[in-house]
């Protein structure tokens, strides 16, 4: 009898090891504090109170009211047709784009393999949903800020991402890229931007600044390579 029961817990045991196995997911602690290279992105992370990386969710939703929130946008307009300067959105490394001298970016983690991918990596996973990007926002070069940004939207037919702030970030909200074609060799890219804080001073004479610099920078980068002659899809 007491065999018969030793098996039985044996055989449980197993099916429960199979069953976290199969289940198994990515810990944020996992992700690697040299190759994020920024201490604040770091911080950040490890200050996030959960456990893996899927947990993490948007700070607000499509049924959000946005109302109270603050609005920023910004126009931009690049010398290429609308499709290849989606595809610079799509399939350039996100390490190429997301940096300049305000902006930089920590690594990306992809819902979809779970897995996190760092600025040396020579391939990254084409933008999805609940990808998220860790970024480094530097601060009149005397500081720096961390902010993570979860992707809530693709829309292929209407050439948009939505980039959604998310929850124990500073800010909430949400940021919207939209491309819009203005000829055969022109596109305008709105970036629009709706967030809050806890600080109306932050929200009001700090954000804006910092924002639109880093932004300039993101925008900057897909200009650069939406005009090159060989588009860097690294």
């Amino acid at each position: 009898m007491q065999k018969t029961i030793s098996l039985v817990l044996w055989v449980l045991g197993l099916a429960l090891l199979s069953c976290i196995a199969a289940n198994a997911q990515t810990p944020i602690s996992d992700a690697d504090a040299k190759k994020v290279g920024f201490k604040k992105a770091v911080k950040y992370m490890n200050n996030i109170d959960l456990c893996y990386f899927r947990e993490i969710q948007p700070s607000i939703n499509e049924n959000s009211d946005l109302s109270s929130f603050s609005f920023h946008s910004a126009t931009y307009t690049v010398n290429a047709p609308v499709e290849r300067v989606w595809n610079t959105c799509l399939f350039a490394s996100p390490a190429n784009l997301w940096k300049g001298k305000t902006l930089g970016l920590g690594c990306v983690y992809s819902n979809g393999s779970d897995k996190i991918f760092y600025r040396d990596h020579s391939y990254f996973e084409q933008p999805e949903l609940n990808q998220i990007y860790f970024l480094n926002i530097r601060i009149l070069r005397l500081t720096n800020i961390a902010a993570a940004l979860i992707i809530t939207d693709i829309n292929y037919d209407k050439n948009s991402i939505n980039f959604t702030y998310i929850k124990g970030n500073k800010a909430i909200g949400k940021q919207t890229l939209r491309l819009i074609s203005r000829g055969a060799n022109e596109t305008q890219i709105i970036h629009d931007t709706y967030y809050k804080s806890s600080s109306k001073f932050r929200d009001k004479r700090l954000y804006p600044i910092f924002h639109q610099k880093a932004i300039s920078d993101l925008h900057k980068m897909i200009d650069k390579y939406a005009t090159a002659e060989k588009m860097a899809l690294l």
